[in-house]
C-alpha cells in the first residue's frame, strides 16, 4: 500500500497557489481552486488507496474549489465523495443545498454533479473516494442524505469516522491492511447513512446490528479489552441486544471474536518470512492475553498446533475462516 503526498512546501511561497491548484486537481478531479488571494498559503494532501476507496487528508489554508458537471475527472463515474470535518469549518454546496460542516462532522456528496466547496478556516479534512454502489445500495433514501450535515459523535457515524481515521493513521505508520479495509469503511459508511435515514425497513434492525458488530470487531481485533460490554458501549446499545443480534450464527460473540483472531494469526503465519515475530508475539498482538489458551484455540480450530500450520502441514478437513 502506498503513500502519496503531494504539498506546497516543495515551491517558493510566491509559486504556493498555482501549484495548489495543480495539486488539488491531480488528487481530486479537474477543479478550479482560489486562496482569497493570500500570499501565504500552505496545504498538503495526503492519499492511499484501500481497495476501491481512495483514502486522503486535506490540510489547507483558507480557500475554495469549485467544480463544474463539464469539467469530468478520472475519478467521477460510479463515485461519491465523503468528508470527515476535523480542523476548521466547510461550506458544501450542491444542487441547492448547502450544508456547513463543524469539527466531528461528515457529510457526502457527488462527484459527477457541479458543488462548491468554501473553507474560510485553515481545515484539516479527511477525504474519501467510495463506490456509489456499495455505500447507497439502491437506496433513494440514502441518495436523500447527500449535501446534509451528519454528526460523527455517537452511533454508526462515530463508527465511521473512527475507523476511517484509525485507518489514514495506519497507512502513515506504514502498516499492513487487508484486502478488505476499504470495503469495511464503505460498509460502514452505507450502515451509518441507513440509521441516519431512520432504519426504514425494520425487519432489518437485527441483522444491520450484527453487521454494526462485526465491523467494530474487526476494527477493533487487536484490542485485548474488546468483549460484549465494550461492544455495547461503542454501538449505543445494551448487552442483551447485541447478544441477540447472534442468535441466527453459529456461535456466541465471544467465540466469534476468538475466531477472528485465530484466522488474523493463521494469515499471519501464512505470510511470516525470516524475522517474523515469534508464534507468541503474534498472537498477543491479535488480542490474546494467554499463550496456553491461544495454542488449545488454534489446534482446537485448526486440528494442527500454529507451529505446525506455519511449518505447512495443515489438514485438508481444517476449518476456514
Amino acid at each position: 500500500m502506498s503513500l502519496t503526498v503531494l504539498s506546497t512546501d516543495q515551491v517558493p511561497a510566491r509559486e504556493s497557489k498555482p501549484y495548489w491548484g495543480e495539486l488539488v486537481s491531480r488528487a481530486f478531479g479537474k477543479l478550479h481552486s482560489d486562496t482569497y488571494g493570500d500570499d501565504a498559503f500552505r496545504g498538503r494532501i495526503t492519499h492511499t488507496t484501500l481497495g476501491e476507496v481512495q483514502l486522503g487528508r486535506l490540510q489547507a489554508s483558507r480557500h475554495r474549489v469549485v467544480r463544474t458537471a463539464a469539467s469530468r475527472g478520472p475519478s467521477d463515474p460510479g463515485h461519491l465523495k465523503l468528508v470527515v470535518q476535523r480542523v476548521g469549518r466547510s461550506l458544501f454546496e450542491q444542487d441547492g443545498r448547502r450544508a456547513w460542516l463543524r469539527p466531528g462532522d461528515w457529510s457526502l456528496y457527488d462527484t459527477t454533479q457541479s458543488y462548491v466547496v468554501t473553507s474560510p478556516d485553515n481545515v484539516d479534512i479527511h477525504v474519501l473516494m467510495l463506490p456509489r454502489a456499495a455505500v447507497l445500495k439502491g437506496r433513494s433514501d440514502l441518495a436523500g442524505l447527500m449535501v446534509r450535515r451528519l454528526r460523527g459523535a455517537s452511533g454508526l457515524g462515530r463508527v465511521a469516522c473512527d475507523t476511517i481515521g484509525r485507518s489514514f493513521e495506519a497507512a502513515l505508520a506504514g502498516a499492513p491492511q487487508d484486502a478488505d479495509a476499504g470495503a469495511r469503511i464503505a460498509e460502514l459508511v452505507h450502515l451509518a447513512l441507513v440509521e441516519q435515514a431512520g432504519m426504514r425497513v425494520e425487519p432489518a434492525r437485527r441483522s444491520v446490528l450484527r453487521s454494526r458488530i462485526k465491523l467494530l470487531i474487526e476494527e477493533r481485533l487487536t484490542d485485548a479489552d474488546l468483549d460484549v460490554e465494550s461492544i455495547a458501549v461503542a454501538l449505543g446499545c445494551s448487552v442483551r441486544s447485541v447478544h441477540n443480534a447472534f442468535e441466527l450464527e453459529n456461535c456466541s460473540v465471544r467465540q466469534y471474536i476468538w475466531e477472528r483472531r485465530l484466522a488474523a494469526v493463521r494469515g499471519e503465519l501464512e505470510r511470516g518470512a525470516a524475522g517474523c515475530p515469534s508464534i507468541t508475539e503474534t498472537a498477543f498482538a491479535w488480542g490474546f492475553t494467554s499463550a496456553a489458551h491461544f495454542s488449545r484455540a488454534f489446534r482446537s480450530f485448526y486440528g494442527v498446533s500454529a507451529r505446525e500450520w506455519r511449518a505447512g502441514l495443515r489438514p485438508d478437513s481444517g476449518r476456514g475462516a
